[in-house]
Protein backbone atom coordinates (compact mmCIF):
# COMPACT_ATOMS: atom_id res chain seq x y z
CA UNK A 1 0.00 0.00 0.00
CA UNK A 2 1.28 3.37 -1.19
CA UNK A 3 0.02 6.05 1.74
CA UNK A 4 -0.10 9.56 1.43
CA UNK A 5 2.32 12.32 1.74
CA UNK A 6 0.40 14.70 3.36
CA UNK A 7 -2.65 13.85 5.43
CA UNK A 8 -4.74 16.12 4.81
CA UNK A 9 -8.79 15.77 3.99
CA UNK A 10 -9.86 15.62 0.15
CA UNK A 11 -12.45 18.44 0.80
CA UNK A 12 -11.60 20.79 2.76
CA UNK A 13 -13.22 21.32 6.14
CA UNK A 14 -13.40 25.07 5.65
CA UNK A 15 -16.40 24.16 2.61
CA UNK A 16 -17.87 21.31 4.69
CA UNK A 17 -21.61 21.95 6.44
CA UNK A 18 -21.88 22.50 9.58
CA UNK A 19 -25.27 21.81 10.88
CA UNK A 20 -26.52 20.74 14.05
CA UNK A 21 -27.51 17.02 13.71
CA UNK A 22 -28.37 14.31 16.27
CA UNK A 23 -28.29 10.86 15.66
CA UNK A 24 -30.83 9.19 18.42
CA UNK A 25 -30.79 5.20 19.17
CA UNK A 26 -32.98 3.41 21.97
CA UNK A 27 -30.79 2.12 24.42
CA UNK A 28 -32.19 -2.03 24.04
CA UNK A 29 -35.34 -0.63 22.77
CA UNK A 30 -37.45 -3.89 22.62
CA UNK A 31 -35.88 -5.12 25.54
CA UNK A 32 -36.69 -1.63 27.64
CA UNK A 33 -40.29 -1.49 26.38
CA UNK A 34 -41.39 -4.46 27.60
CA UNK A 35 -39.66 -4.13 31.11
CA UNK A 36 -41.34 -0.26 31.39
CA UNK A 37 -44.59 -2.27 30.29
CA UNK A 38 -44.03 -4.15 33.30
CA UNK A 39 -43.27 -1.50 35.58
CA UNK A 40 -40.09 -2.86 35.60
CA UNK A 41 -36.75 -0.88 35.62
CA UNK A 42 -34.31 -2.42 32.62
CA UNK A 43 -31.56 -1.64 34.01
CA UNK A 44 -31.82 -3.52 37.33
CA UNK A 45 -34.20 -6.23 35.95
CA UNK A 46 -32.60 -8.89 33.08
CA UNK A 47 -34.56 -9.51 30.37
CA UNK A 48 -34.63 -11.13 27.26
CA UNK A 49 -37.10 -10.82 24.40
CA UNK A 50 -36.38 -14.28 22.20
CA UNK A 51 -38.21 -14.98 18.86
CA UNK A 52 -39.78 -18.56 19.74
CA UNK A 53 -39.94 -19.76 23.30
CA UNK A 54 -40.49 -23.24 22.74
CA UNK A 55 -37.07 -23.88 20.73
CA UNK A 56 -34.13 -23.42 22.78
CA UNK A 57 -32.00 -22.59 19.22
CA UNK A 58 -34.51 -19.50 18.78
CA UNK A 59 -32.32 -16.10 18.48
CA UNK A 60 -32.20 -13.57 21.51
CA UNK A 61 -33.86 -10.54 19.77
CA UNK A 62 -32.88 -8.23 22.71
CA UNK A 63 -31.76 -8.02 25.97
CA UNK A 64 -32.08 -5.46 28.83
CA UNK A 65 -29.18 -3.69 29.98
CA UNK A 66 -29.15 -5.69 33.23
CA UNK A 67 -28.96 -8.94 31.10
CA UNK A 68 -26.01 -7.38 28.93
CA UNK A 69 -23.80 -6.05 32.27
CA UNK A 70 -24.40 -9.38 34.02
CA UNK A 71 -24.10 -11.93 31.53
CA UNK A 72 -22.77 -10.30 28.45
CA UNK A 73 -25.72 -11.48 26.85
CA UNK A 74 -26.87 -9.18 23.77
CA UNK A 75 -28.45 -9.19 20.40
CA UNK A 76 -27.95 -12.49 17.94
CA UNK A 77 -27.29 -15.08 20.76
CA UNK A 78 -29.46 -17.83 21.30
CA UNK A 79 -31.76 -19.29 23.98
CA UNK A 80 -29.61 -21.52 25.10
CA UNK A 81 -26.82 -19.19 25.77
CA UNK A 82 -29.21 -18.01 28.95
CA UNK A 83 -27.75 -19.12 32.15
CA UNK A 84 -29.64 -20.73 34.47
CA UNK A 85 -31.40 -17.92 36.55
CA UNK A 86 -34.55 -17.55 37.56
CA UNK A 87 -34.60 -13.98 37.86
CA UNK A 88 -33.97 -13.90 33.96
CA UNK A 89 -37.32 -12.80 32.45
CA UNK A 90 -38.27 -14.10 28.40
CA UNK A 91 -40.76 -12.39 26.82
CA UNK A 92 -41.92 -13.12 22.95
CA UNK A 93 -41.63 -10.08 20.88
CA UNK A 94 -45.07 -7.64 20.81
CA UNK A 95 -43.77 -5.89 17.02
CA UNK A 96 -46.65 -3.99 17.42
CA UNK A 97 -46.32 -2.84 20.58
CA UNK A 98 -42.69 -1.55 19.56
CA UNK A 99 -44.06 0.08 16.40
CA UNK A 100 -46.80 2.18 18.68
CA UNK A 101 -44.12 3.04 20.81
CA UNK A 102 -41.51 3.84 17.92
CA UNK A 103 -44.10 6.20 16.62
CA UNK A 104 -44.66 7.84 20.14
CA UNK A 105 -41.28 8.74 19.94
CA UNK A 106 -41.02 9.88 16.43
CA UNK A 107 -43.94 12.17 17.29
CA UNK A 108 -41.99 13.75 20.33
CA UNK A 109 -39.40 14.37 17.93
CA UNK A 110 -41.45 16.64 16.02
CA UNK A 111 -41.67 19.06 19.18
CA UNK A 112 -38.28 19.69 18.29
CA UNK A 113 -37.56 20.01 14.50
CA UNK A 114 -39.84 20.09 11.86
CA UNK A 115 -40.57 16.57 10.21
CA UNK A 116 -39.01 17.41 7.19
CA UNK A 117 -35.61 17.76 9.59
CA UNK A 118 -35.97 13.88 10.82
CA UNK A 119 -35.44 10.96 9.16
CA UNK A 120 -36.47 7.66 10.94
CA UNK A 121 -33.75 5.28 9.88
CA UNK A 122 -35.44 2.28 11.87
CA UNK A 123 -37.78 1.44 14.58
CA UNK A 124 -35.24 2.79 17.26
CA UNK A 125 -33.10 5.21 15.25
CA UNK A 126 -33.28 8.30 13.65
CA UNK A 127 -31.40 11.75 13.00
CA UNK A 128 -32.58 14.94 13.45
CA UNK A 129 -31.45 18.14 12.15
CA UNK A 130 -31.67 21.46 15.10
CA UNK A 131 -30.03 23.64 12.58
CA UNK A 132 -32.82 26.02 11.61
CA UNK A 133 -34.65 25.32 15.05
CA UNK A 134 -34.38 28.40 17.47
CA UNK A 135 -32.30 27.36 20.76
CA UNK A 136 -33.69 30.16 22.82
CA UNK A 137 -29.95 30.60 23.78
CA UNK A 138 -29.23 27.25 24.93
CA UNK A 139 -26.91 25.91 22.83
CA UNK A 140 -26.98 22.93 20.68
CA UNK A 141 -26.13 20.31 23.37
CA UNK A 142 -28.02 21.43 25.89
CA UNK A 143 -30.71 21.11 23.33
CA UNK A 144 -29.95 17.79 22.51
CA UNK A 145 -30.15 17.19 26.10
CA UNK A 146 -33.46 18.25 26.34
CA UNK A 147 -34.70 16.02 24.20
CA UNK A 148 -33.10 13.22 25.61
CA UNK A 149 -34.61 14.08 28.94
CA UNK A 150 -38.12 14.35 27.26
CA UNK A 151 -37.49 10.83 26.12
CA UNK A 152 -37.21 9.39 29.45
CA UNK A 153 -39.94 11.51 31.28
CA UNK A 154 -42.70 10.22 29.34
CA UNK A 155 -42.00 6.58 28.01
CA UNK A 156 -39.10 6.01 30.73
CA UNK A 157 -36.64 5.28 28.52
CA UNK A 158 -33.26 5.66 27.65
CA UNK A 159 -31.89 7.23 24.59
CA UNK A 160 -28.23 7.47 23.07
CA UNK A 161 -27.08 10.17 21.80
CA UNK A 162 -24.56 11.35 18.64
CA UNK A 163 -23.78 14.73 18.00
CA UNK A 164 -22.04 16.57 14.87
CA UNK A 165 -21.72 18.55 12.04
CA UNK A 166 -23.34 15.87 9.29
CA UNK A 167 -25.29 13.00 9.65
CA UNK A 168 -22.05 10.50 9.32
CA UNK A 169 -20.50 12.17 12.21
CA UNK A 170 -23.49 12.15 14.22
CA UNK A 171 -23.60 8.80 13.84
CA UNK A 172 -20.18 7.75 14.34
CA UNK A 173 -20.41 9.64 17.69
CA UNK A 174 -23.09 7.93 18.54
CA UNK A 175 -22.42 4.45 17.84
CA UNK A 176 -18.59 4.52 19.04
CA UNK A 177 -18.91 7.22 22.46
CA UNK A 178 -22.59 7.88 22.61
CA UNK A 179 -23.82 4.38 23.36
CA UNK A 180 -21.03 4.55 26.35
CA UNK A 181 -21.66 7.84 27.80
CA UNK A 182 -25.23 8.71 26.58
CA UNK A 183 -24.31 11.83 24.91
CA UNK A 184 -21.20 12.76 22.68
CA UNK A 185 -20.27 15.91 20.24
CA UNK A 186 -17.84 14.76 17.84
CA UNK A 187 -16.49 18.28 15.22
CA UNK A 188 -14.28 17.35 11.94
CA UNK A 189 -11.28 18.48 13.69
CA UNK A 190 -12.15 15.31 16.22
CA UNK A 191 -11.75 12.74 13.67
CA UNK A 192 -8.16 12.11 13.83
CA UNK A 193 -8.24 11.04 18.03
CA UNK A 194 -11.97 9.64 17.65
CA UNK A 195 -12.62 7.83 14.40
CA UNK A 196 -9.29 6.80 13.26
CA UNK A 197 -8.44 4.47 16.16
CA UNK A 198 -11.89 2.47 15.57
CA UNK A 199 -12.23 -0.76 14.46
CA UNK A 200 -13.81 -0.96 10.89
CA UNK A 201 -16.91 -2.60 12.01
CA UNK A 202 -17.68 0.24 14.51
CA UNK A 203 -17.71 2.16 11.37
CA UNK A 204 -21.05 2.59 9.56
CA UNK A 205 -21.24 1.35 6.00
CA UNK A 206 -18.51 -1.19 6.81
CA UNK A 207 -19.87 -4.65 6.91
CA UNK A 208 -18.65 -7.79 7.95
CA UNK A 209 -17.56 -9.25 4.00
CA UNK A 210 -15.76 -5.46 3.32
CA UNK A 211 -13.90 -5.58 6.51
CA UNK A 212 -12.10 -9.01 5.55
CA UNK A 213 -11.52 -7.71 2.12
CA UNK A 214 -9.92 -4.23 3.84
CA UNK A 215 -8.37 -7.11 6.32
CA UNK A 216 -6.37 -8.74 3.24
CA UNK A 217 -4.80 -5.28 2.10
CA UNK A 218 -3.76 -4.71 5.83
CA UNK A 219 -6.43 -2.29 6.48
CA UNK A 220 -7.10 -3.10 9.94
CA UNK A 221 -8.47 0.50 11.58
CA UNK A 222 -10.76 3.75 10.57
CA UNK A 223 -7.55 5.98 10.21
CA UNK A 224 -5.85 3.08 7.77
CA UNK A 225 -7.95 4.08 5.19
CA UNK A 226 -7.77 7.67 5.53
CA UNK A 227 -4.31 7.24 5.49
CA UNK A 228 -4.76 5.66 1.64
CA UNK A 229 -5.47 7.93 -1.53
CA UNK A 230 -9.15 8.16 -1.72
CA UNK A 231 -7.94 6.28 -5.92
CA UNK A 232 -7.15 3.05 -3.86
CA UNK A 233 -11.02 2.51 -2.67
CA UNK A 234 -12.62 3.78 -6.08
CA UNK A 235 -10.90 1.63 -8.36
CA UNK A 236 -12.12 -1.53 -6.03
CA UNK A 237 -15.47 -0.20 -5.53
CA UNK A 238 -16.81 2.68 -7.42
CA UNK A 239 -18.43 5.44 -5.66
CA UNK A 240 -18.73 3.47 -2.57
CA UNK A 241 -15.24 3.37 -1.91
CA UNK A 242 -14.96 6.85 -2.56
CA UNK A 243 -17.77 7.28 -0.16
CA UNK A 244 -16.39 4.72 2.31
CA UNK A 245 -13.18 7.05 2.07
CA UNK A 246 -14.74 10.11 2.19
CA UNK A 247 -16.39 9.19 5.95
CA UNK A 248 -12.81 7.98 7.18
CA UNK A 249 -12.14 11.82 7.21
CA UNK A 250 -15.62 12.48 8.05
CA UNK A 251 -16.84 14.23 5.14
CA UNK A 252 -20.70 13.39 4.20
CA UNK A 253 -22.88 16.04 2.42
CA UNK A 254 -26.48 13.99 2.63
CA UNK A 255 -29.15 16.06 4.97
CA UNK A 256 -31.83 14.21 7.12
CA UNK A 257 -34.97 13.91 5.32
CA UNK A 258 -38.54 13.15 6.80
CA UNK A 259 -41.22 10.75 5.55
CA UNK A 260 -41.78 13.10 3.11
CA UNK A 261 -40.67 15.63 0.66
CA UNK A 262 -42.31 19.13 0.75
CA UNK A 263 -45.61 18.86 -1.77
CA UNK A 264 -43.85 21.83 -3.44
CA UNK A 265 -41.02 19.52 -4.73
CA UNK A 266 -42.01 16.23 -4.59
CA UNK A 267 -43.99 13.23 -2.73
CA UNK A 268 -41.75 10.39 -0.98
CA UNK A 269 -42.32 7.41 1.25
CA UNK A 270 -40.38 5.01 2.54
CA UNK A 271 -40.16 1.89 4.51
CA UNK A 272 -37.36 0.16 6.89
CA UNK A 273 -37.92 -3.70 6.20
CA UNK A 274 -38.30 -5.84 9.64
CA UNK A 275 -36.50 -8.31 7.76
CA UNK A 276 -33.50 -8.70 4.45
CA UNK A 277 -35.99 -9.24 1.57
CA UNK A 278 -33.91 -10.54 -1.55
CA UNK A 279 -37.22 -11.58 -3.51
CA UNK A 280 -37.68 -9.20 -6.21
CA UNK A 281 -41.94 -10.19 -6.53
CA UNK A 282 -42.00 -9.21 -3.08
CA UNK A 283 -39.49 -6.07 -3.48
CA UNK A 284 -42.67 -4.89 -6.18
CA UNK A 285 -45.87 -5.70 -3.56
CA UNK A 286 -43.61 -3.10 -0.84
CA UNK A 287 -42.63 -0.20 -4.13
CA UNK A 288 -46.67 -1.05 -5.45
CA UNK A 289 -48.01 -0.13 -1.58
CA UNK A 290 -45.64 2.82 -1.34
CA UNK A 291 -46.84 3.88 -4.36
CA UNK A 292 -50.17 4.02 -2.98
CA UNK A 293 -49.80 6.35 -0.74
CA UNK A 294 -47.68 8.76 -2.97
CA UNK A 295 -49.80 8.62 -5.72
CA UNK A 296 -53.12 9.40 -3.50
CA UNK A 297 -51.17 12.12 -1.85
CA UNK A 298 -50.80 14.10 -5.77
CA UNK A 299 -54.03 13.39 -6.32
CA UNK A 300 -55.46 14.60 -3.18
CA UNK A 301 -53.11 18.14 -4.03
CA UNK A 302 -53.90 17.75 -7.71
CA UNK A 303 -50.59 17.21 -9.21
CA UNK A 304 -48.56 14.92 -10.40
CA UNK A 305 -44.91 13.99 -11.39
CA UNK A 306 -42.94 13.11 -14.38
CA UNK A 307 -40.00 11.95 -12.64
CA UNK A 308 -39.88 8.33 -10.44
CA UNK A 309 -37.12 7.63 -8.05
CA UNK A 310 -36.58 4.61 -6.20
CA UNK A 311 -33.71 4.00 -3.51
CA UNK A 312 -32.77 0.82 -1.54
CA UNK A 313 -30.87 -0.01 1.40
CA UNK A 314 -29.04 -3.02 1.64
CA UNK A 315 -28.51 -4.95 4.83
CA UNK A 316 -26.07 -3.83 7.05
CA UNK A 317 -24.27 -7.28 6.08
CA UNK A 318 -23.55 -5.69 2.71
CA UNK A 319 -20.56 -4.57 1.39
CA UNK A 320 -22.54 -1.52 -0.09
CA UNK A 321 -25.30 0.45 1.36
CA UNK A 322 -27.50 0.87 -1.49
CA UNK A 323 -28.76 1.71 -4.53
CA UNK A 324 -30.44 4.84 -6.08
CA UNK A 325 -32.45 5.51 -9.65
CA UNK A 326 -34.34 7.53 -11.53
CA UNK A 327 -36.62 7.62 -14.45
CA UNK A 328 -38.24 11.00 -16.10
CA UNK A 329 -41.19 9.68 -18.09
CA UNK A 330 -42.77 11.79 -21.33
CA UNK A 331 -45.46 12.66 -19.30
CA UNK A 332 -47.00 13.80 -15.82
CA UNK A 333 -48.81 11.13 -13.87
CA UNK A 334 -50.56 10.15 -10.90
CA UNK A 335 -51.81 6.97 -10.89
CA UNK A 336 -50.05 4.14 -8.71
CA UNK A 337 -49.76 1.24 -11.60
CA UNK A 338 -48.12 3.93 -14.05
CA UNK A 339 -45.23 4.85 -10.87
CA UNK A 340 -45.03 1.21 -9.73
CA UNK A 341 -44.14 0.22 -13.57
CA UNK A 342 -41.55 2.71 -13.74
CA UNK A 343 -40.22 1.75 -10.68
CA UNK A 344 -40.37 -1.72 -12.04
CA UNK A 345 -38.00 -0.96 -14.68
CA UNK A 346 -35.55 0.60 -12.34
CA UNK A 347 -35.65 -2.64 -10.23
CA UNK A 348 -35.00 -4.71 -12.99
CA UNK A 349 -31.94 -2.18 -15.01
CA UNK A 350 -30.28 -1.71 -11.61
CA UNK A 351 -30.78 -4.63 -8.94
CA UNK A 352 -29.06 -7.90 -8.58
CA UNK A 353 -30.70 -9.91 -5.50
CA UNK A 354 -28.96 -7.96 -2.57
CA UNK A 355 -30.44 -8.07 0.48
CA UNK A 356 -32.55 -5.42 0.99
CA UNK A 357 -33.47 -3.61 4.65
CA UNK A 358 -34.78 -0.21 3.63
CA UNK A 359 -37.37 0.86 0.27
CA UNK A 360 -37.72 4.60 -0.80
CA UNK A 361 -39.83 5.88 -3.59
CA UNK A 362 -40.44 9.12 -4.55
CA UNK A 363 -42.58 11.64 -7.50
CA UNK A 364 -40.62 14.78 -8.55
CA UNK A 365 -40.81 17.17 -11.27
CA UNK A 366 -44.52 18.06 -10.32
CA UNK A 367 -46.56 19.84 -12.61
CA UNK A 368 -50.59 20.35 -12.40
CA UNK A 369 -52.67 17.30 -12.64
CA UNK A 370 -54.49 19.28 -15.24
CA UNK A 371 -51.13 18.82 -17.38
CA UNK A 372 -51.63 15.33 -18.05
CA UNK A 373 -52.98 14.54 -21.44
CA UNK A 374 -56.52 12.35 -21.06
CA UNK A 375 -58.26 11.24 -24.23
CA UNK A 376 -61.98 10.90 -22.55
CA UNK A 377 -62.55 6.54 -24.50
CA UNK A 378 -58.85 5.91 -23.48
CA UNK A 379 -57.64 2.96 -20.56
CA UNK A 380 -55.64 5.99 -18.85
CA UNK A 381 -58.62 7.86 -18.24
CA UNK A 382 -60.96 5.39 -16.51
CA UNK A 383 -57.84 4.23 -14.61
CA UNK A 384 -57.91 8.20 -13.12
CA UNK A 385 -61.61 7.80 -13.11
CA UNK A 386 -61.23 4.54 -10.73
CA UNK A 387 -58.39 6.11 -8.86
CA UNK A 388 -60.52 9.04 -8.24
CA UNK A 389 -63.23 6.59 -6.66
CA UNK A 390 -61.49 4.76 -4.67
CA UNK A 391 -59.63 7.78 -3.26
CA UNK A 392 -63.52 9.09 -2.15
CA UNK A 393 -63.80 5.15 -0.67
CA UNK A 394 -60.23 5.78 0.85
CA UNK A 395 -61.51 9.24 2.87
CA UNK A 396 -64.54 7.92 3.81
CA UNK A 397 -64.08 4.50 5.29
CA UNK A 398 -60.52 4.55 5.44
CA UNK A 399 -57.41 3.15 3.89
CA UNK A 400 -57.92 -0.18 4.11
CA UNK A 401 -61.75 -0.29 2.86
CA UNK A 402 -60.34 -1.10 -0.67
CA UNK A 403 -57.50 -2.85 -1.95
CA UNK A 404 -56.09 -3.52 -5.45
CA UNK A 405 -55.37 -7.88 -5.96
CA UNK A 406 -51.29 -6.93 -5.51
CA UNK A 407 -52.55 -5.15 -1.96
CA UNK A 408 -53.59 -8.58 -0.85
CA UNK A 409 -50.24 -10.27 -1.75
CA UNK A 410 -48.70 -12.35 0.57
CA UNK A 411 -45.81 -9.75 2.42
CA UNK A 412 -47.67 -6.75 1.52
CA UNK A 413 -47.25 -3.77 3.76
CA UNK A 414 -51.13 -3.71 4.90
CA UNK A 415 -51.08 -6.85 5.92
CA UNK A 416 -48.09 -7.39 7.52
CA UNK A 417 -48.47 -4.15 9.93
CA UNK A 418 -52.12 -5.77 10.64
CA UNK A 419 -51.61 -9.45 11.12
CA UNK A 420 -47.84 -10.53 11.25
CA UNK A 421 -45.31 -7.64 10.99
CA UNK A 422 -41.60 -8.15 10.37
CA UNK A 423 -41.88 -12.11 11.02
CA UNK A 424 -43.14 -12.03 14.62
CA UNK A 425 -46.36 -11.86 16.39
CA UNK A 426 -47.90 -8.61 16.91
Amino acid sequence: MTETAELNPPISYDSMPRRKIVCLDMKSFYASVEAVKRGLDPFRKMLAVIGDADRPGSVILAASPALKSRYGIGTGDRVFDLPSDEKIITVEPRMSLYIERSLEITELLTEFAPIDDIFVYSIDESWIDLTDVPDQGKGFRRRARELQHEIYRRFNLVASLGLGPNMFIAKAAMDIEGKKTGLARWTYEDIPEKLWPAELSECWGIGSRLEKKFNQYGIKKVGDIARLDEDFFERRLGVMGRQIYQHAWGIDFSRPEGFYDSSRSSFGRGITLFEDYKNRQRLLTVIYNLCEEICFRARRDGLAGRTVSLGLAFSHSHPESGLQAQKTMSSPCQLEGEVTEACSELLEENYRGEPVRRVNVALSNLSSAEDIRLDFFSDRSRRRQLAQIRDQIRRQHGAGALSFGRSLCEKNLHERIKYNIGGHKA
